[in-house]
C-alpha cells in the first residue's frame, strides 16, 4: 500500500517534467529575469457548445479533451487568482503577496488575511471591469471559472489550473498544479519540502486506514445527508488510503453518481452500522451552517447514536472549506490528511 501511494505522487511528479523555463532574452544580465517566462502545460480549457448553444458559444468546459500549453512570466508580481488551491498554495510558499485580486469566497481561518484584498467576481462569475482595472500580469482560473477563460485571456495571460481531478479529492493531482506553480515562481525546493509532508501523512494513513474497519463518508448540507464509497467524489479515501467502504458504491441508495452523493437517511445510517464516519459539514463551507444544521447536530440523533462510529468516538469531521471549496491546494491537502491521521490515532 506505501510503495502504491510513493509511486502515486512520483508520478504526479512527472507529468510536469515537459514546463520548461525560457528566457526571451539573449543575454545572461540579471535583469532579463524580468523578461522571463515558463510554459506551463495543459493551462488552456478546451470547449465545447452546450445542449442550448451554437458550437461559436464556447461555454462548456470539456475535460475530455487535451489542454493546450500557455506561455507566462517567470515570478509574476501582480495575479488575480479565482482558484483558491492557487491562492492557498502560494499562501504556503510564501507567495501570497504577489496575489492581488480573488473572488467572493467564505475563506478558511488560514487564509483569511486575504479577503481584505479587491474582488473580482465570484467563483464562477467575473466581474472582467474590476480585473481590467487591477491590471494583472497573471490571472488563474480552475473548475469553477474556466468557461470564463477566452473573456479573461484577452485582458491578461490566463492559464487554467483545474486539478486532473476537477472537484474530486485527489492529493496527487493537487500536486501536478502545485509544481507548476513552482516552477512559475522559481519555487520548486519549497514545493518538494510540502510534498514531502504531504507524502509522510499519506503513508500514515495508508498504514491505518486499511485495519480501522468499515467506513461511510458523509456530506451533510442542512438536514440532509449524501453518502459517498469508492470511485466517486470522494472515493480516495477508499480507493487510496485504504479505508473500506461500509457499503459498496453500487448499493448505496439515491441519486447515483450525483456530486453531492446518494441520498441516504438516519435509519440507512444506523443499518450500515459504520466503524467509522468521515464528515464534510457542506454548510460550514459555504458559511450558510447554523444552529440545528451544523453537521454535529444534525448527527446528534438516536440512531446514529447507537453505531459503532458514535459509540467509539469514531467520527472525524474533515475540514470542510478545505475539503468542498479549496480542494487542492497544498495547505488544504495537508490539512484534510492531518483531521484523518489525528482521527485514526485517537
Amino acid at each position: 500500500m506505501r510503495i502504491h501511494r510513493r509511486s502515486s505522487i512520483t508520478a504526479a511528479l512527472a507529468v510536469v517534467t515537459a514546463l520548461g523555463l525560457s528566457a526571451c532574452s539573449g543575454t545572461a544580465e540579471p535583469e532579463a529575469v524580468a523578461t522571463a517566462t515558463v510554459v506551463v502545460e495543459n493551462a488552456k480549457p478546451a470547449f465545447m457548445a452546450s445542449d442550448d448553444t451554437t458550437a461559436t458559444d464556447q461555454t462548456v468546459v470539456d475535460y475530455s479533451l487535451p489542454s493546450e500549453s500557455v506561455e507566462v512570466p517567470f515570478r509574476p508580481t501582480s495575479v488575480i487568482t479565482f482558484d483558491l488551491a492557487t491562492l492557498d498554495t502560494l499562501d504556503a510558499l510564501g507567495l501570497g503577496a504577489a496575489v492581488v485580486g480573488i473572488p467572493e469566497a467564505v475563506l478558511p481561518e488560514y487564509l483569511a488575511e486575504y479577503a481584505e484584498l479587491p474582488t473580482v467576481g465570484t467563483l464562477f462569475e467575473p466581474d472582467f471591469e474590476a480585473v481590467a482595472e487591477l491590471n494583472p500580469d497573471l490571472i488563474v482560473t480552475a473548475a469553477r471559472s474556466s468557461s470564463a477563460y477566452d473573456e479573461l485571456a484577452e485582458i491578461t495571460t490566463t492559464i487554467d489550473l483545474t486539478a486532473a481531478a476537477g472537484g474530486a479529492f485527489d492529493p496527487a493531482a493537487a500536486i501536478v498544479r502545485a509544481t507548476q506553480l513552482g516552477e512559475i515562481f522559481g519555487a520548486e525546493d519549497a514545493v518538494a519540502d510540502l510534498v514531502g509532508d504531504i507524502e509522510t501523512r499519506i503513508d500514515e494513513i495508508s498504514a491505518l486506514a486499511p485495519d480501522a474497519g468499515s467506513a461511510l463518508m458523509l456530506i451533510v448540507t442542512g438536514g440532509e445527508y449524501g453518502a459517498y464509497a469508492e470511485g466517486s467524489r470522494f472515493g480516495y479515501f477508499f480507493d487510496e488510503l485504504g479505508f473500506t467502504s461500509a457499503v459498496p458504491a453500487a448499493e448505496l441508495p439515491g441519486a447515483e453518481g450525483s456530486p453531492h452523493g446518494d441520498v441516504v437517511s438516519n435509519e440507512f445510517i444506523f443499518s450500515v452500522d459504520p466503524d467509522w464516519l468521515l464528515v464534510l459539514d457542506r454548510g460550514a463551507a459555504t458559511g450558510e451552517a447554523t444552529g440545528d444544521s451544523a453537521a454535529a447536530e444534525v448527527l446528534d440523533n438516536e440512531l446514529v447514536g447507537a453505531t459503532t462510529a458514535a459509540q467509539e468516538d469514531q467520527i472525524i469531521y474533515l475540514p470542510a472549506s478545505e475539503l468542498y471549496i479549496v480542494i487542492s491546494g497544498l495547505t488544504a491537502v495537508g490539512n484534510v490528511l492531518d483531521a484523518v491521521v489525528a482521527g485514526l490515532e485517537g
